[in-house]
């Protein structure tokens, strides 16, 4: 299913709800070790299916950066009966897509909460077998605290085929000292980029601000896109029977949206969501 896919490689959705809170997934191995920011953009970046094997295997031998500490679970999804209870619950404006009545289901995601204690070993050991230097995570590291909060994720179903995904950003508080770029590095060569590419392209980024987006090359392509008047992030699957998506970000909310449609009229229909 197009949509499960999506989540499986770290779309905003999953790396908030779920690689920030639980650490389990290897395709996001780089949520691990960036939980430094308040997304206010994205970075998208093409994953080899060699390395995704590469990472799968690691995550096999149960390789963990350090201890993750629930103190909130997000729970089950919930299904509400009307978007401003949804809104409520969420405690944010929710937006839809205009004009459309088959709107089919609506399901609330709850808050989470938690913190990394990290083991700088464990940490070293998942970047070097993954074929980067591990040297690029500082000994600061070692023990440092990283606290999660995760809020309330509202997700819209409606009888066409669209989804429309939105969540207020994460707040991720972290050690101070720490250079966040060259964490963005670290993980940019974990995802496989070479060392000298990484280094150029780590030093582009805003790390404290900006969600990695791990694509691997097997599921499609991306281009940056403009929604709403702000940058977003256009993901087109090879496989013609999948759905395209859209994420971008506005106001402090993240968006995800896929259709059974062509790319430009889904981009249509997300500069139309209000």
């Amino acid at each position: 299913m197009t949509k499960r896919r999506y989540a499986a490689v770290g779309l905003a959705f999953v790396i908030v709800l779920g690689v920030l809170m639980a650490f389990p997934s290897v395709r996001a191995t780089a949520g691990d070790f960036l939980g430094l920011f308040r997304v206010q953009k994205f970075a998208p970046i093409s994953v080899s299916p060699r390395q995704l094997a590469l990472l799968e295997q690691l995550s096999e031998q149960d390789m963990m950066p350090g201890e993750f500490v629930s103190t909130q679970e997000p729970g089950e999804p919930e299904r509400v009966e009307s978007l401003s209870k949804a809104s409520e619950q969420a405690g944010y404006r929710i937006r839809t897509l205009p004009f459309r009545q088959e709107l089919n289901e609506i399901y609330v995601t709850g808050a989470g909460s938690g913190y990394v204690i990290v083991n700088l070993a464990g940490a070293r050991a998942i970047v070097e077998a993954a074929g980067a230097d591990p040297l690029l995570l500082p000994d600061s590291l070692e023990g440092a605290r990283i606290d999660v909060h995760v809020y309330q994720a509202v997700q819209q179903l409606f009888r066409d085929g669209y989804t429309l995904m939105q969540t207020q950003s994460p707040e991720i508080s972290y050690p101070p000292g720490v250079d966040p770029t060259l964490l963005g590095e670290a993980v940019l060569q974990v995802l496989g980029m070479d060392a000298d590419s990484a280094r150029r392209t780590a030093g582009t980024i805003d790390w404290t601000s900006t969600l990695l987006l791990p694509i691997p090359q097997e599921m499609g392509t991306y281009r940056e896109v403009t929604i709403s008047g702000g940058p977003g992030v256009l993901i087109e699957p090879i496989n013609p029977d999948e759905d395209p998506a859209v994420m971008w970000q506005r106001d402090g909310i993240l968006y995800m949206l896929t259709g059974p449609v062509f790319s430009e009229d889904l981009i249509q229909q997300a500069n139309a969501v209000n």
